[in-house]
This record gives C-alpha cells, sequence and structure tokens, in this order.
C-alpha cells in the first residue's frame, strides 16, 4: 500500500504531460492516448463557448467572412484532441487566445458598434449597398443598432428623420476627431453641414455634401476611385463586393457606391427620392432634397473623411 498517486490511472495531466500537451504543435512530441482524451474533455465546452460567441457575430456576413470564421473554429476543433483541460503551464497562453477572440468584435467594428447586439446583423449587407446607409463610426450605438433591427427601408428612412439631430450630434463628435492637416478644411465644410442643418438651412447642407463628397474622394486614386464608385446596377446588375474590400473599407465605401447610382436627366431617368450625388447635382428638386438625405449626405461624407483620417500616413 502507498500513498503515492498512480498519474497513470488519473483524470488529471502530471507536469511532465503538461510540458508535452502544451508543445502541441511539435510533430517530434507524440501524445498518449490519454493525454490526447483529457485535453479534448477539457477544452470541449471552451469550443462550443467560441462557436457560439462567432455564430453570433457573424450570421449574416458574406461567404469569405463565414469561411474564415467556419475556418477558426475548424483549427479550434483540430487542437481540442490535443490540448484538453487547463494547468498552471498552458492556461496563460489559452486564456490568451480566448481573450483575444472575445474582443474580435471591438477590434472589427469601429467604436459606435460598442454594444450593438450581434444577433442584429441580418440584412447588413443590403443596408449598406442597396440603401447606401453609413454605418461605419457613425451614426452612434443606439441608432446603429435600431437600424439594424428596423422591419424595411422605409423604417430605417422614418428612424434617420426621426433622430436627425441626434445623428448631426455624432458625425459633429466623430469630425471633431479628425485632425490629419490634409482633411482639415474639408472636415470643416462638413462641419458647416452639421450647422447648416441645425439652423434649418437642408438644402444648401444636402448640396454641400454631396459636392463635398467628390472632393473628399480625390484622396483616392483614380482607379481605386472608380473602383469604389462606378455603380452600374441598373444596367448590368452588378453590385458593390464587401469581400473584395477590407472590412472597414467595404462598410465605408458601399453607402459611396449606393450614392453613386446611375442618373441621366437627359435619358428620362426618375428622380430618386434616396439619396444619390448625381440626383443632387444635376437634378435639383423636391424629390432629392429632404432633410433625411441631407442627414444620409453628411453621414457618408463623415464616415469617408473619418476612414482617410486612420489610413493616411502623417
Amino acid at each position: 500500500m502507498t500513498d503515492q498517486i498512480d498519474e497513470s490511472n488519473s483524470d488529471h495531466l502530471s507536469k511532465e504531460e503538461w510540458r508535452r500537451v502544451a508543445r502541441f504543435d511539435d510533430s517530434s512530441i507524440e501524445l498518449t492516448e490519454r493525454e490526447n482524451r483529457l485535453a479534448a474533455e477539457a477544452l470541449a465546452p471552451v469550443i462550443s463557448r467560441v462557436a457560439e460567441m462567432m455564430s453570433s457575430i457573424v450570421p449574416d456576413f458574406s461567404p469569405a467572412a463565414r469561411e474564415a470564421a467556419q475556418e477558426v473554429l475548424r483549427r479550434l476543433a483540430e487542437i481540442s484532441t490535443v490540448v484538453r483541460t487547463f494547468t498552471e503551464s498552458a492556461a496563460p497562453y489559452l486564456q490568451e487566445i480566448f481573450e483575444s477572440l472575445g474582443y474580435f468584435d471591438k477590434r472589427k467594428f469601429p467604436e459606435n458598434w460598442d454594444g450593438v447586439d450581434g444577433s442584429s446583423f441580418k440584412g447588413l449587407d443590403s443596408i449598406l449597398i442597396d440603401e447606401g446607409i453609413p454605418l461605419m463610426w457613425v451614426p452612434g450605438a443606439v441608432t446603429v443598432e435600431a437600424l439594424l433591427t428596423a422591419g424595411s427601408a422605409s423604417d430605417r428612412r422614418r428612424i434617420i428623420g426621426s433622430r436627425w439631430k441626434r445623428i448631426a450630434s455624432d458625425c459633429e463628435v466623430v469630425l471633431h476627431e479628425i485632425d490629419h492637416p490634409k482633411l482639415l478644411s474639408e472636415r470643416d465644410f462638413a462641419l458647416d453641414c452639421v450647422a447648416a442643418l441645425r439652423d434649418g438651412h437642408t438644402n444648401p447642407a444636402q448640396s454641400l455634401a454631396a459636392n463635398l463628397l467628390d472632393t473628399v474622394l480625390g484622396h483616392l486614386d483614380k482607379s481605386t476611385r472608380t473602383q469604389r464608385t462606378k455603380n452600374s446596377f441598373k444596367q448590368n446588375g452588378e453590385k458593390f463586393d464587401l469581400d473584395e474590400h477590407e472590412f472597414r473599407a467595404a462598410f465605408t465605401f458601399a453607402p459611396v457606391w449606393c450614392a453613386h447610382a446611375t442618373f441621366w436627366v437627359d435619358k428620362g431617368d426618375s428622380v430618386p427620392r434616396t439619396f444619390g450625388r448625381h440626383p443632387s447635382v444635376h437634378a435639383v428638386s423636391r424629390a432629392q432634397y429632404s432633410r433625411i438625405n441631407a442627414i444620409i449626405g453628411l453621414m457618408v461624407v463623415t464616415s469617408v473623411l473619418k476612414f482617410f483620417d486612420t489610413q493616411m500616413l502623417r
């Protein structure tokens, strides 16, 4: 009879076993069946939790984004066959991994998405591409969630119309954060849009926003600008492809693309009621000009300016 624990029959890994498990990526280390079993059992609930979290983050994302998330989960599942339980030697490394995954959305999404329920993402592509409503950096989180959970495009326009003062303030806050020397003049003109809206000068605000957008887009090279503004959906049915752009660029420029929908006065095109750069410039009318469109125009310009502020070299 002995008081010594038989590690080979224990349901816990010894320190030596954990050192082996912690080196699971070393092809020269072959883990025993017992080490594999214990490691997999311990990590199973963690994998399940990460899967649940990821599913709430990307349920309606593009195929490429969903594929990337699934690849993460696949790799975690592979790891779970090797690493099964937490001990003092391995827990710090695993904790860092899962904390990183836990802040995935905060790294990807801007500050104005803080606290937005991930289950609200359904229909996101349509809001950005078909309706041209900016969601990057502006508006604030409460309005973002209201727009995401609204039942229709008309409901979203009503939300923008009823919250125009709050949205204008959201834009003002973001604009004051812009400090790149090459953007200061354009930032000040965008702030003029905010002032005009508050003073009740809706039409001048929309006109300035539409023309300022042209100026701001001048920071793109010709090829990129064409790619992000050439909207021939009416002619060929091709839409802005979110997968072709980095995440923040996709969210920023999808509404820009929507605002550049083809419009020809001399071809008899009907003046759209949604915000558009071309009808704002070439078809000044009560159909195109409205406070809702002025706010959307301001949001578009603010979002693009903030994008450049985060991307341009200083």
